[in-house]
């Protein structure tokens, strides 16, 4: 499987596209107005304490207060048998084990008292961030844990032998105080490398305990690496053969980055200096517009529907106009077996998840079923968040679980639509600024012109001369050209021309 990184880089935002076999499989956006916050640690002050979900709310001086559980109190466990690893190289916890052999909350934390917390999940839709006091440190090979006297290593390392050669490391090069879990790209790697990422980690911990000491309540005392970086850390393995940046700040960011803590991928960094822009090269930009939609069509002419509520997704199997085969369950088993890799594709590409419940086509023959399960199951295993299958239902629905890590792209795209009473979305205004802009760099790269000007609706420019003025001046410079705008009333507020003078 050919597998590439697309950077894109703009004043504005970061944008980056996992491509597979030539389709985008994977979006991270990160915009300079909505950085992120998962991994930043705070010095927080506790809001309230509810014993009842056995929980705290902390403030971290943000709009919204963190939520810490129990379970996610430095000190709540009698022991950490329980800590273990996924890909990223957090220590997680099954949620089942929350309310068992922890103290009472109450015993843990009171109101007014200040702790160290770190983010461990992004706010979503009205939720706030997930903070735990059992901050970690994640390098290329390592995750460092300065409160922990834990050794952890990667579930996906599988094979036996190369994991106890990296726990024995492991062991050998482990501070007195402090614990490490050992990362999926560490497979394969020596001693020295180890070394090496753990020493980094212990002078960045060393700077983040000197920032805490002057800390007051409320503010943030680490901050995380930024999106480009985050993904040459976190996601960048041997599958990943090439990464193509248009940025050449990134890239040589990128580059240097790589060059100090993962030399073996220097040779994959490509710097993309074309005129036209590179998601629109790759297609990405036509499947974010798919990924917008509530229906997206099959290549047999049947397709899927995907709801998104508050609780779960609902995704619906339609045949549409395939009638291709012999007989109904014949015409129902092709559709669903190819609705299977669509309905993977778009959960990785919209990040969807929570509860998902798929209503395929109806299928009378047991075997037919269990093909679908087995297709559907192989699928998921491409995906690197965590997902879990349950058989068929007696309703022909089958049930999946897919780890929550962020908003879906959906919520980080569109608003809800008061055209419509809230029945459905559109882009928001600053999604329509921000496509705005990057074609005025495309028009700009591909003709030649002094300054260009842009047509469109009051309430666009209103927000590109008020909140996001900055980001207009900060392109003026990027571009070194002049840019003007003409109101038109007539023009929607998603319809614009950028015209070149």
């Amino acid at each position: 499987m050919s597998t590439e990184l697309l950077v894109n880089v703009t004043p504005f935002e970061i944008r980056i596209a996992r491509v597979e076999n030539g389709l985008a499989e994977e979006l991270y956006v990160e915009r300079t107005c909505g950085k992120g916050l998962r991994g930043n640690m705070y010095w927080g002050k506790i809001q309230r304490v509810i014993p009842g979900i056995q929980a705290a709310f902390v403030d971290l001086g943000l709009k919204k207060s963190g939520f810490l559980y129990a379970g996610d109190v430095l000190g709540s466990r009698t022991s950490q048998e329980d800590l273990d690893t996924g890909d990223e190289g957090e220590s997680a916890r099954h949620e089942e084990d929350y309310r068992q052999n922890i103290a009472p909350i109450g015993q843990l934390l009171r109101e007014g008292q200040e702790v160290m917390v770190q983010v461990s999940r992004e706010p979503i839709s009205s939720k706030g961030p997930r903070v735990t006091g059992m901050v970690s440190l994640a390098g290329r090979y390592l995750v460092f844990l300065p409160d922990l006297d834990h050794v952890g290593i990667a579930k996906r390392l599988e094979d036996e032998t190369e994991r106890a050669r990296l726990l024995d490391i492991a062991q050998q090069i482990k501070t007195p105080k402090g614990g490490l879990i050992i990362r999926t790209v560490a497979e394969g790697h020596s001693l020295e490398d180890l070394q090496k990422d753990l020493d980094f980690l212990l002078r960045l911990w060393a700077d983040i305990e000197k920032r805490k000491k002057n800390a007051g309540p409320g503010s943030m005392i680490h901050t995380e690496l930024n999106l480009f970086l985050r993904v040459m850390r976190d996601f960048v393995d041997d599958e990943v053969e090439k990464i193509h940046i248009d940025s050449k700040e990134a890239y040589q960011s990128m580059k240097t980055f790589a060059e100090s803590f993962m030399p073996e991928v220097v040779k994959r960094l490509f710097y993309y200096p074309g005129d036209r822009p590179i998601f629109d090269v790759y297609g990405v930009e036509e499947e974010i517009d798919r990924a917008l939609k509530r229906q997206v069509k099959l290549k047999s002419g049947g397709s899927i529907v995907i709801d998104q509520a508050e609780a779960l997704i609902a995704i619906d199997v339609n045949s549409g106009s395939f009638v291709g085969s012999r007989n109904l369950e014949e015409t129902s088993f092709k559709t669903n077996l190819e609705a299977v890799h669509e309905v993977v594709h778009q959960l990785r590409l919209r990040n969807l998840g929570g509860i998902i419940v798929i209503d395929f086509i109806d299928m009378m023959d047991k075997k037919n079923q269990e093909k679908v399960l087995e297709v559907l199951n192989e699928a998921l295993k491409r995906d690197k968040t965590k997902t879990c299958a349950l058989p068929f239902t007696s309703l022909g629905l089958v049930q999946l679980t897919r780890k929550r890590t962020r908003d879906s792209l959906g919520r980080m795209l569109q608003v809800e639509c008061t055209h419509c009473d809230s029945t459905g979305l559109k882009k928001s205004m600053q999604t329509v600024c921000y496509q705005l802009f990057r074609e005025i760099v495309a028009e700009a790269r591909a003709y030649p012109c002094q300054k260009l000007m842009v047509i469109a609706h009051p309430s666009l420019i209103d927000l590109m001369l008020g909140e996001e003025n900055e980001m207009v001046v900060q392109l003026e410079q990027f571009l070194s050209k002049e840019i003007s705008f003409k109101q038109d009333h007539e023009f929607t507020e998603e319809r614009y021309e950028v015209v070149l003078l």
